[in-house]
């Protein structure tokens, strides 16, 4: 499996008269290099995060946001996950001029979370020639 992408977006909090909403990290899109991420595999391990608005993919905080990132690395078996808000994003999409320099703004603004687990499966050959 290629690696995983996580498109988020943060929301300031915000006080509506007597209605406070806290700040939040919006779950926008998952995907790897053969398209998004099935969304009952993303719904259920939502469901593992009680603070989580699992329905609308909503984390109150950046480290619940990134837990359920890695988890869903493990669970898929992908090598890695980037995180990238979807302000940074846009940057690095007015800043593009061609698929390799799309290719490099999630290197350049992302966060890469290296899953663990699908590191120690690969095999010294498969560490040298993978």
């Amino acid at each position: 499996m290629s690696s995983l992408t996580l498109i988020y977006h943060f929301q300031s909090s915000q006080n509506h008269g007597e209605d406070f909403q806290p700040a939040s990290y919006k779950m926008v899109y998952f995907f790897n290099d053969e398209g998004f991420v099935d969304s009952k595999v993303l719904l259920e391990l939502l469901k593992a995060y009680p603070d989580s608005n699992y329905q609308d993919k909503i984390f109150l905080n950046l480290d619940d946001l990134k837990a359920y990132a890695q988890r869903v690395a493990e669970e898929l078996g992908a090598p890695q996950v980037r995180l990238i808000s979807v302000q940074d994003y846009n940057i690095g999409i007015d800043g593009a001029k061609d698929i390799k320099s799309y290719k490099e703004l999630f290197n350049k603004y992302g966060e890469a979370l290296i899953n663990e687990q699908a590191a120690k499966k690969k095999g010294l050959f498969g560490k040298i020639f993978g």
